[in-house]
């Protein structure tokens, strides 16, 4: 039999390590699955580790003589070394077989039970390991459960920068050579030869693979890349760059008519072109430049650009540069000064060096300057002013690592986002808003953009009355142009604009003497309340920072009384959220309901439900809790690594320093009691102050803005963090039945971070956070609702056993990897 060490030190390096290559894994795969099926399906992502990781414990528990403890150290290194391989392996067969989809249909439903298939088993195989060490070693404090917190939030850090400097199929190799070298690290002193050589042999192969295939990566020769995305092979890529929040990849266009938008006119020459995709899918083009900007004249003739004709501008603001054309268009049109925002590195990397002889150095252009930054963080911080701000089109459909919906556009499309744009025009500024738009299928965008500007203008100070004269609105084929000013258009103002508008072809949809139709003549006379928005066949509410969500015009409960093809155009991903929303709801019925009744055959309903009641309102709470402030303080922090690097750092953290206070002997009565009322303080508070601080400080620098979310997040993590174990604690007699719990736990986690992505959507960010402190509010009742006095007095007064300490550090640690890889 095996002798296990005293004090596992290499334990505590292992379960480090594979925690934190379990969670990069995970984000990995929401990348992954953003380029090559669309971004919603990064939901999928975090549905399949989070099921995978409860099958994996549930295998440990269901296999008491395989997983021995005196056979830890042997079966820890056979799946590590698993972990390693499949992982590998779902990776590289997810990039090779072509994925052809369409919503609803066969081919997407294929698509999602393959990957299923394939990602779950990695994710099964770490479960297995994490649960291993928690409960089958002698307990011996929390280091093992500080090590595994630690690693997933490494992890989590640590990925953000790997992939700036690594494509995402080579830290899949080390990811793997990392997760084998851990199994190593525990049979390394063991006389298990067969478990050591496996280790050693799968880590080094993953090791010289992932050396190798960096190197061909960065030298820009042929390598294991991504062959399809989306039903269509990916050749002739030039350039190709992956970040946390989008990959972008550059082709050539060759010569040939200039690509436009909204091209009024088709114009007469050729131009030599890139083309620039954000994950496969949002695009647009570099154009040469070669100095002489006559060349461009066609560009007059897009309504992207029809602003310049509303009235000239020196000062310009483009939000989101992308390949460059509005840049260009500014310095056609004239335009003193260009300030270039672009949020995407990688984009930035491509017209300041990559390309930048091609697009002619518009960094180097008299009067250009580009920034790699958040557009609206940069405009709220500095102290330029705009006679034009201009956003054309700004949509990357690209799923960002911190999940399927957070998108890095919707911060752009708010009320409180128009309202920051408005302060940083100059007296007669204009901001230009161009969207998707077609008379008889799409308008939602448009009336949506629309009940942004009224809503904005109001809170300017606008009256009701005269919100039409500030309000213009153009079309040319698909695409629609709002043009806004807090001041309103004079009559001489707007005679001279209809006439520049109207030569180039433009069609007028709104003015200030021109009426579209009954709903935008609604939304601009003041009369749109919410009974009237509830009212219309589409969700066109004003989007906020509550709701940012724009780009989704259907309700969840339209997908039950209206026809799906009806639906799709813009609201896929609603209607992707709703099937994760169902999916994940069965598979709370099967890990909870069925053990249930299976158990309440065996002991009184009254003993089993409250502790079962208790852990799954924990999974609930702790995501909706943890998923709403991240997209509270991601639009607040002004970018969406930050989601990842503050939010869930901070979560996980404090969440592990409260854990770490509930010690081994069952507490106190009264301590149980003054633990909870801190839980609920510190949730209220937060609630009530997040939008408060989040308002007064908007326009703090970065580092300030960072404090405060810190310091909002810290208090009540910390008092969540205490919860699964005080749990525990008093419910600790049960110990043949802490997997289940665990089990409980971890699948409600699940269902909860897709369910809080669409409570958000459908009821606003707030109301998602409210209802997650009402979970904790059920925990408290069941706490104190619980007659455990003998119980605890009995357990207090005893020395704690190891089985039971074991169990209380293999909940609290694996849930603390499975919620930090599920957040993610």
């Amino acid at each position: 039999m095996q002798t296990l060490p005293k004090t596992p030190v290499r334990y505590c390096g292992a379960i480090f390590i594979l925690a934190l290559a379990t969670l990069s894994y995970q984000i990995l795969i929401t990348r992954f699955f953003s380029v090559m099926l669309y971004y919603h399906f990064a939901f999928a992502a975090i549905s399949l580790a989070m099921l995978g990781l409860t099958r994996g414990a549930m295998k440990v528990y269901n296999n008491p003589d395989r997983y021995a403890p005196e056979r830890v150290a042997t079966e820890f290194a056979r799946h590590a070394s698993w972990f390693a391989m499949t992982g590998v392996g779902a990776m590289i067969a997810f990039l090779c077989v072509p994925l052809v989809l369409s919503w609803p249909g066969p081919y997407m439903t294929a698509a999602l039970a393959g990957a299923a298939l394939a990602f779950v088993m990695p994710f099964t195989e770490s479960g297995i390991c994490i649960s291993l060490l928690l409960t089958r070693l002698p307990y011996r404090g929390g280091w093992l459960y500080a090590a595994d917190l630690s690693g997933a939030a490494i992890g989590c850090l640590g990925l953000i920068f790997v992939l700036f400097v690594v494509d995402p199929v080579s830290a899949t190799l080390w990811i793997g050579a990392f997760a084998a070298g851990a199994g190593w690290m525990v049979v390394c002193d063991t006389g298990d030869i067969r478990s050591r050589r496996l280790s050693a042999a799968c880590a080094l192969t993953l090791v010289a693979a992932a050396t190798v295939h960096t190197g061909l990566a960065a030298s820009g020769k042929s390598h294991l890349g991504v062959f399809w995305a989306k039903g269509t092979q990916q050749t002739g890529t030039l350039f190709e760059r992956w970040n946390t929040y989008s990959r972008v990849r550059v082709i050539a266009h060759g010569e040939s008519k200039p690509f436009g938008w909204g091209l009024a006119h088709e114009p007469q020459v050729k131009i030599d072109q890139h083309y620039l995709d954000i994950d496969a899918d949002a695009g647009t083009v570099i154009t040469r430049m070669d100095g002489d900007i006559g060349k461009l004249s066609y560009l007059k003739d897009d309504v992207i650009n029809a602003a310049y004709l509303v009235q000239p501008a020196a000062d310009v603001a483009v939000v989101g540069v992308g390949g460059g054309r509005d840049v260009l268009s500014g310095l056609l049109f004239g335009a003193k000064h260009i300030h270039g925002i672009e949020i995407n590195p990688a984009i930035f990397e491509v017209l300041t060096d990559k390309f930048a002889d091609f697009s002619g150095h518009l960094d180097r252009q008299p009067g250009v300057s580009l920034v790699n930054a958040e557009a609206r963080s940069y405009i709220n911080h500095s102290p330029d002013r705009y006679d034009l701000i201009q956003i054309s089109l700004i949509d990357t459909w690209a799923a960002t690592a911190a999940g399927g919906l957070t998108l890095t556009e919707n911060r752009l499309y708010t009320v409180e986002a128009w309202d920051d744009f408005y302060r940083a025009l100059k007296p007669g500024g204009l901001l230009s808003v161009s969207r998707w738009y077609h008379p008889d299928m799409h308008r939602g965008e448009f009336y949506r953009l629309v009940a942004i500007a009224a809503s904005a203008l109001e809170r300017k100070g606008v009256s009701p009355t005269e919100l039409s004269r500030h309000v213009i609105a153009l079309n040319v084929g698909n695409i629609v142009t709002v043009i806004t000013r807090p001041d309103a258009f004079t009559e001489a103002q707007w005679q001279s604009a209809r006439t520049n508008l109207l030569a180039r072809g433009f069609k007028i949809l709104l003015g200030p003497d021109v009426a579209f139709d009954a709903v935008t003549s609604t939304l601009l006379s003041g009369k749109a309340d919410a009974a009237y928005f509830a009212s219309l066949p589409e969700n066109i509410t004003p989007s906020t920072d509550n709701t940012p969500f724009f780009f989704y015009t259907a309700r969840f409960g339209d997908f039950f009384s209206r026809p799906l093809s009806a639906l799709m155009t813009g609201n896929a991903a609603v209607g992707m959220t709703l099937l994760l929303v169902v999916i994940s709801f069965w598979a709370c019925a099967y890990y909870i309901i069925r053990p249930f009744v299976r158990l309440a055959r065996q002991m009184p309903i009254s003993t089993l439900a409250p502790p079962v009641t208790y852990f799954s309102a924990i999974g609930m709470g702790f995501m909706l809790i943890e998923i709403s402030q991240m997209q509270r303080l991601m639009v607040f922090l002004g970018h969406p690594v930050y989601g990842l690097s503050v939010v869930l750092f901070t979560i996980l953290l404090f969440g592990g320093l409260g854990s770490v206070t509930v010690g081994p002997q069952a507490p106190r009565p009264g301590v149980v009691v003054a633990r909870v009322v801190a839980l609920l303080v510190t949730l209220v508070a937060a609630g009530l102050l997040t939008p408060l601080v989040t308002t007064w400080t908007r326009s703090e620098a970065t580092d300030i803005r960072i404090l405060m979310s810190v310091l909002l997040l810290a208090p009540p993590a910390f008092c969540m963090g205490m919860m699964f174990p005080l749990g525990l604690s008093i419910w600790r007699r049960h110990t043949e039945l802490l997997p289940f719990f665990w089990s409980a736990n971890g699948i409600t986690s699940m269902f909860a971070s897709v369910l809080g992505m669409a409570l958000s959507i459908e009821f606003g960010i707030a109301n998602t956070y409210a209802l997650g402190a009402c979970f904790y509010a059920v925990c408290a009742l069941m706490v104190i609702g619980t007659r455990q006095g003998s119980h605890v007095g009995a357990a207090a007064a005893r020395p704690v056993e190891a089985p039971e300490s074991v169990g209380q550090d293999q909940v609290a640690a694996t849930d603390a990897v499975a919620s930090s890889t599920r957040s993610a």
